[in-house]
């Protein structure tokens, strides 16, 4: 017998219109996040939340199916690979006293396929405050920058209603696996794990193309739609994805205007993988020789560009000081990856009458980076987790900004050994204690 949640679902998908806000819980997953998590957490082979038009993996459990009632782990021991998940957010709804919505039970059947076996990677909220916030998930990985998520398919905007979403918010992907081992929290910026998946998906997208491929494993859209996926001009290229990507297609197929389909999908596939030693794309030495030193010379372009917009006393002047300046500029790439803005920011801070020695530009340069080493523990970010307990510490006050790392160090250990808060804070405490006498 169907559930009042699918019947709902399905009157929903065949109305002639919809508002913006019916549209609920069934939001799709964009793309190149999917294939972006799928390449850092993957293979993925099941999808737990999905329907027969918007699924991400080739096999999938629909509203119908329930994923509720079914044994994940027993699935991706036949399939080989882990489940993904984009779960509904509407409140609990139950058919027959059997829960087919709600994060909690979400959550909750996750955490017992866990014990089972297998890996289950969920996009969610940063919702850390909720009661379904998944405490004992193994990792979570928390996205620099706010997502936003795709219309459903069936979705037919009423008249003055969007025909796309630009809502956005903060999200994580929570991975529950008992056998993971690597640290419980880390970070990602949400452009670079796009990235990452516009790489993925170039690469699926090969491998579909090849004779002996197994296109029934690797799901993707059609070329004509991939194509459209990927920056074809240098300067989108450059804008899009990045410099490295940039350097990777001029270093091999030259400086053009535009590049096909073909040669950006190579150059995107190989500036994912490794730029020094590349597995999934067959690059000469010398093409990689030329596309690091694209990367260092980016920082050129800039800065001739803002050579040819000042004033010397004559040609020769201006040729004699920009060598020199160039030089540096080349030095500061290579040893610091600065970019053409700050370089020219610090040029612009020294006097113009010491541009004619390059020791003076370089003793500038090394007196206005070099002190900038020292206070990256300022930058270190910590999970939430760290704080809250470290909060709970007393004479944190006293202490520096390294010694306030040292312990947090210390209750982030403790914490992926999964020590309970009253343990963690007395280790942490017995620490601030011993670094007393430093501070006194």
């Amino acid at each position: 017998m169907t559930s009042n949640y699918c019947k709902n679902l399905e009157a929903l998908r065949s109305k002639a219109a919809h508002e913006l806000k019916e549209v609920g819980d069934q939001w799709r997953t964009p793309d190149h996040l999917f294939w972006g998590i799928n390449a850092m957490f993957g293979p993925l082979v099941l999808d737990l939340f999905a329907d027969d038009s918007n699924a991400k993996c080739p096999t999938w459990y629909t509203a119908e199916d329930n994923a509720l009632t079914q044994d994940w782990a027993e699935s991706l021991a036949e399939l080989g690979g882990g489940a993904y998940a984009n779960p509904p957010y509407s409140r609990s709804q139950y058919h027959e006293k059997q829960a087919v919505t709600g994060m909690t039970h979400i959550i909750n059947h996750a955490l017992a396929m866990r014990e089972k076996g297998g890996r289950y990677v969920f996009l969610i909220k940063a919702a850390t405050g909720e009661a379904w916030w998944p405490e004992d998930a193994d990792h979570v990985a928390f996205i620099r920058g706010r997502i936003s998520f795709d219309l459903p398919y069936w979705y037919r905007p009423d008249v003055g209603q969007p025909t796309e979403s630009s809502a956005g918010f903060g999200a994580v992907i929570a991975i529950f696996d008992k056998s993971w081992r690597g640290e419980r929290f880390s970070y990602i910026q949400r452009t670079e794990l796009e990235a990452k998946g516009r790489a993925f998906m170039a690469l699926a997208h090969f491998a579909v193309g090849k004779p002996d491929a197994l296109t029934t494993v690797l799901p993707v859209s059609e070329p004509a739609q991939v194509e459209t996926e990927l920056p074809l001009t240098q300067r989108a290229i450059l804008e899009t994805s990045g410099i490295e990507t940039w350097a990777c297609i001029v270093a091999a197929f030259g400086n053009k205007e535009e590049y096909t389909f073909s040669e950006s999908k190579f150059a995107h596939t190989w500036a994912a993988d490794s730029i020094d030693a590349p597995e999934f794309a067959r690059v000469s030495p010398i093409t990689i020789d030329r596309a690091k030193q694209l990367i260092c010379e980016n920082i050129l372009v800039g800065v001739n560009a803002w050579l040819e917009s000042l004033t010397f006393d004559d040609e020769e002047t201006r040729a004699d000081m920009s060598e020199r300046i160039r030089t540096v500029a080349l030095e500061s790439s290579r040893e610091h990856g600065m970019s053409h803005a700050d370089f020219i920011s610090i040029m612009e801070s020294l006097e113009k009458d010491k541009w004619s020695n390059i020791r003076n530009i370089r003793a500038h340069f090394r007196e206005k980076i070099e002190p900038k080493k020292e206070p990256l523990h300022e930058s270190r970010i910590w999970p939430l987790e760290v704080g809250l307990i470290f909060n709970q510490l007393v004479d944190t006050e006293n202490l520096s900004v390294p010694q306030h790392d040292i312990v947090k160090a210390r209750i982030n250990q403790l914490w992926l050994e999964r020590k309970d808060a009253g343990e963690i804070i007395e280790s942490a405490g017995g620490l601030i204690l011993s670094m007393q006498p430093e501070v006194a």
